[in-house]
């Protein structure tokens, strides 16, 4: 037989060989990560979103904005040139029924400010006695309310808002939290243990165990390209064992 057909198949056989190292020490490294990927995606496809959110748990008050008689522009000309405007609304109270007044939400220089849309004065913030009063008013739970605290520093669960916030909560199944704007009473999040149990498996779905929030993380980059070595590695085993007889038969004839 000649020489390069000899050089060839040992060529091939070394790549099979490397290929089964390699498969097999990347199986044991990402064995856990891969657990972990097949049981949070199952965990976050069973959880409705829904309910995860809360969205089951909270009153949201309609607004009408024919009430707003003051221009936007005539809001931002006191604030820099960098600043943004949103729509907002201010809840209260009102013959015991909530409703609702329009309020702008400006956003300046990582600072927030809030304006009646009617008045164009500043917004001030609610007492805590309104505070527990608009809490509960939206709540649409089978609880009591537990705990209200005004937060300076925000926890892990809604550390992308911006304090202060009010955390109101409710002694139910769910171990229910509103977080409150200190000046709308609006609920801002609602957080429950169904929601944490989410944002436990998320972070071991993202591998983000800091902030839990970054889906471009180098460590989850680095597993995933492994992971795909890993895959290619056995794909090329697979085709190797399950190759046509015939090419399988000329190279067991080979001499080792």
């Amino acid at each position: 037989m000649p020489v390069s057909v000899l050089t060839l198949c040992s060529r091939v056989l070394f790549m099979i060989k490397a290929c089964r190292w390699l498969h097999n020490w990347l199986g044991l490294i990402l064995v856990l990560q891969i657990i972990f990927w097949f049981l949070s995606g199952l965990v976050m496809a069973v959880m409705p979103i829904e309910q995860v959110r809360g969205e089951h748990l909270r009153f949201s008050s309609t607004l009408t904005w024919h009430t707003a008689s003051v221009a936007p522009a005539s809001i931002l000309k006191h604030h820099s040139a960098n600043a943004s405007l949103s729509l907002s609304q201010q809840l209260h109270i009102s013959d015991q029924q909530l409703s609702a007044s329009p309020v702008y939400l400006v956003a300046d220089d990582d600072q927030h400010y809030r304006y009646s849309a009617t008045t164009g004065k500043p917004v001030a913030n609610l007492t805590e006695h309104q505070i527990r009063q608009l809490a509960t008013a939206q709540y649409l739970g089978q609880g009591q309310l537990q705990k209200v605290q005004l937060l300076q520093q925000l926890p892990q669960e809604v550390k992308n808002l911006t304090a202060p916030l009010w955390i109101v909560q409710f002694n139910d199944a769910n171990n229910t939290s509103f977080y409150l704007d200190p000046a709308t009473g609006l609920v801002q999040r609602v957080r429950t243990n169904g929601w944490r149990v989410f944002d436990f498996f998320w972070m071991l779905h993202i591998m983000d165990y800091q902030d839990r929030s970054n889906f471009n993380n180098p460590l989850l980059i680095a597993t995933a390209a492994a992971s795909l070595l890993f895959t290619l590695s056995g794909l090329a085993l697979l085709w190797q064992r399950f190759k046509p007889a015939r090419r399988r038969s000329r190279l067991a004839g080979l001499p080792d």
